[in-house]
């Protein structure tokens, strides 16, 4: 029988509008994407200085990319365990101080062994704190409203990369080639100043607490936010629902990561890491080539930095405008339009040089391929019931980052140097129309669901809360 008091607590948690202190949670979970965005965005920029600085090799410009990338699939490892057993929070505070004090010291490197081994190290750190904000928000609002949260805070995500292209295109201006590229390293530090308002003001997931028998600093938060909200602390509330998804869910067997490799998690979590994945590998090569590539269509190295990085600043208000439409229309249905624009997008980059149809697959793909995100990431969340979701969604990211920001982006450059850059956006169209059909084809569809019912291991149909006093 579902403990009544957690019942009570998830009903009225699941009712709750976007307050103001809600609001203040987004920001905050905004603030960390920002020092991750800044952290992972400086590649880019630094690798196309590199390049000509340096002398690379494709082998060397190929293991700097995903050098980072290495650290974060590695970090997750560990991260998803902890996130479970000791809280969400605290690996975000953990994650942060990593991943900051290492990057300022990939300044003080000489060469590519070096900066390597900063970057891989850096990336540890990130892996632990990169899902963590949309993990955050699954669990904390309510079942109307999940999508635009998560679409607000990615919007920055993605949008804060033009920081990095900024501060490099400034760097190049006022050093030499051999300071300029140190610069995003040494305010890599500045994140550090971000772990005091998180560590005064960002709550612990309540589902988290509620998972580990804390229901006091539950109960104390949710009647802050009814207060706030006007709304009354009704002890009594009941949500049928999710009462019966509780008595209904075999708790005992999620305890365990081979939960995830078993019937039904197993199914979900390949269609939302193929998807996830088809979302990341346009993602990184934009992200990591997409200066290196405009720069090859006579644009010039700070005109193609800072061009790509306008791309992640237009790709901010696609995030936006897909958590608004996601929670209106639905997950797949959304998915399955952004996926077929950005395809569109590749399409035009692949066939068509001229500078007004460069500017229109521009658009395309960082509106609708870059933007892509709030629905990737938290359809990923929405698969796994509380008692194992950290570890479910840092094991589809690391696979997915895996798959397209070490093994993708390593082959990139060969690519490149092969086929050129038409190769490049056909492959990308190919894998984004292959990867995201699983899951709009058979996926499950989680808009407009309670968090508790929608990660169920129990088959959907399609139900409203069922609200009763007792």
């Amino acid at each position: 029988m579902a403990n009544f008091r957690d019942v009570n607590l998830l009903t009225r948690l699941d009712r709750l509008p976007i307050t103001p202190r809600v609001v203040g949670i987004i920001a905050l979970l905004s603030l960390v994407w920002l020092a991750e965005a800044f952290d992972i965005g400086i590649v880019g920029p630094v690798l196309t200085t590199l390049e000509k600085a340096w002398h690379l090799a494709t082998w060397q410009t190929g293991l700097l990319a995903i050098a980072s990338t290495i650290g974060i699939v590695i970090g997750m490892i560990p991260a998803g365990m902890m996130a479970d057993r000791f809280g969400r929070r605290r690996v975000i505070l953990m994650g942060i101080a990593w991943f900051s004090v290492v990057t300022m010291l990939g300044a003080l490197t000489r060469n590519v062994a070096d900066l390597f081994l900063v970057r891989l190290v850096a990336g540890i750190g990130e892996g632990a704190v990169l899902p963590m904000p949309y993990l955050i928000l699954s669990e904390f609002t309510n079942h109307r409203r999940r999508a635009v949260s998560v679409g607000y805070a990615n919007g920055i995500l993605t949008a804060a990369y033009v920081v990095p292209s900024l501060v490099s295109v400034w760097a190049l201006h006022h050093y030499a080639q051999d300071v300029a590229w140190r610069v995003p390293f040494l305010l890599g530090g500045v994140p550090l100043l971000m772990l005091v308002p998180i560590a005064l003001w960002l709550p612990e997931s309540p589902r988290y607490l509620l998972d580990k028998g804390r229901q006091g600093p539950v109960a104390r938060l949710v009647e802050a936010l009814e207060q706030e909200a006007a709304l009354p602390h009704d002890e009594s509330l009941y949500d049928e629902v999710i009462a019966e998804t509780l008595d209904e869910t075999p708790h005992d067997m999620l305890r365990t990561l081979r939960a995830i490799f078993r019937p039904p998690l197993l199914a979900r979590s390949a269609m939302v890491i193929l998807h996830l994945t088809a979302a990341l590998i346009l993602f990184y090569i934009l992200q990591v080539f997409g200066p290196a590539l405009l720069a090859k269509r006579g644009l010039g190295v700070s005109n193609s930095i800072l061009d790509t990085g306008l791309m992640m600043l237009l790709a901010g208000f696609g995030s936006v405008c897909q958590g608004y439409l996601s929670d209106r229309f639905g997950r797949k249905r959304v998915l399955a339009a952004y996926a077929a624009l950005a395809t569109l997008g590749c399409l035009l980059f692949a066939w068509v040089q001229t500078r007004e149809a460069t500017l229109v697959a521009g658009f395309l793909t960082a509106f609708f391929g870059l933007g892509i995100f709030p629905v990737s990431k938290l359809s990923v969340a929405e698969q796994y019931p509380t008692e194992v979701r950290g570890r479910g969604v840092y094991l589809a990211e690391m696979i997915a980052r895996g798959m397209s920001g070490i093994v993708t982006t390593y082959f990139i450059p060969f690519v490149i140097s092969v086929g050129g850059d038409r190769v490049v956006f056909l492959g990308i169209a190919v894998v984004l129309l292959a990867f995201t059909a699983p899951f709009v084809a058979f996926g499950r569809e989680t808009a407009q669901l309670q968090l508790e019912y929608a990660s169920s291991v129990l088959p959907l149909k399609r139900v409203r809360p069922r609200l009763s006093r007792h």
